[in-house]
């Protein structure tokens, strides 16, 4: 099993390559467009007519909603020195000044960053009420991936956060392997949040709520899981656990296809091996030997030689 990276590797990439003292001396124009998890869209291109600029935007699709629980003051916390208008058809816009930032790399692995640092808004703003000493009664959903309906719901339930997961498959072979994967995660594992799992019904934090999916993953957070020296690990890890099951899935169908195909040709082998060269010469029950001739009509004659078969004696006349 491996977790996936938490910044965008193209963005973080094309960043690194426009801030090294080589692009610089001569610097070049970029437009380049990427996707990400999640539905979300990148977009770094060159500033109009001055190439040591380099403008990033980003499109999320349920920022609107991450507004309502602190998205603009991570904005401001981080990424203030780097905010301004916002490209047309998209959420955020930062701008680097590349000149300004010569040789800093670390500032691409923060760019990179951004996707992750506003979907962390939601979880930060349950951490905070839960350490605050509020509560949640009620779950509020985010629409992570408009895609496919799947949500995330936050609740809290006394000292502890209920983070659940709609799961949604597109192919009914996913939602059997799915199912074993996700049974996994049942198994308890020390100092690591508890987890269930359940097929079509909600769990009883959702009861009330008008919901379908394939299945329902819920984790149940405590203190020591949120507090300040673990927080950013347990945030980054969470958001991208749909990501990380659906990404295991494909590598689960790929391993069983190659197994399959690799069985296939054992098994073709076995049948070429176990094959039996039929004998090109007969024999007669006195056995004498005689190769039967391609093509030819008539019946050999017995020893070998070729000819037709005579039967029964001479015709014998009167004399």
């Amino acid at each position: 099993m491996i977790l996936l990276e938490n910044a965008n590797k193209i963005v973080e990439e094309t960043l690194k390559d426009k801030l090294s003292a080589k692009n610089l001396e001569k610097p070049s124009s970029v437009d380049l467009i990427c996707a990400d998890f999640d539905g979300v869209t990148w977009h770094v291109y060159t500033s109009s007519g001055n190439k040591k600029e380099i403008n990033v935007s980003i499109l999320v699709k349920c920022f609107p909603e991450l507004q309502k629980y602190g998205a603009n003051e991570i904005l401001s916390k981080h990424y203030g020195a780097y905010k301004t208008d916002t490209e047309n058809g998209y959420s955020v816009t930062l701008k680097i000044n590349l000149e300004a930032f010569k040789d800093k790399l670390d500032v691409a692995s923060e760019i990179a960053l951004l996707k992750t640092r506003l979907y962390s808004a939601p979880f930060n703003h349950i951490f905070d009420t839960i350490e605050k000493g509020g509560k949640v009664d009620t779950a509020f959903g985010i629409n992570f991936r408009d895609i496919s309906g799947e949500k995330v719901f936050f609740k809290t339930a006394d000292d502890r956060v209920l983070v659940i997961f709609t799961i949604n498959f597109k192919d009914p072979d996913d939602i059997v392997i799915g199912k074993v994967f996700l049974s996994e995660f049942r198994k308890s594992v020390s100092g690591a949040p508890s987890v269930d799992f359940v097929q079509r019904e909600p769990p009883r934090e959702l009861s009330g709520q008008n919901i379908k999916a394939d299945g329902f993953v819920t984790f149940v957070l405590f203190k020591r899981h949120f507090e300040a020296k673990n927080r950013v690990l347990t945030v980054n890890t969470l958001q991208t656990f749909r990501n990380y099951l659906h990404y295991h899935i494909k590598c689960a169908k790929s391993h069983l296809h190659t197994r399959m195909r690799n069985r296939v040709d054992n098994l073709l082998k076995i049948l070429n091996r176990a094959k039996q060269k039929l004998p090109t010469e007969k024999k007669t029950a006195q056995g004498r030997t005689f190769n039967r001739k391609p093509g030819a009509g008539d019946t050999a004659a017995p020893g070998g030689r070729g000819g037709p078969v005579k039967r029964g004696g001479p015709l014998r006349g009167k004399k």
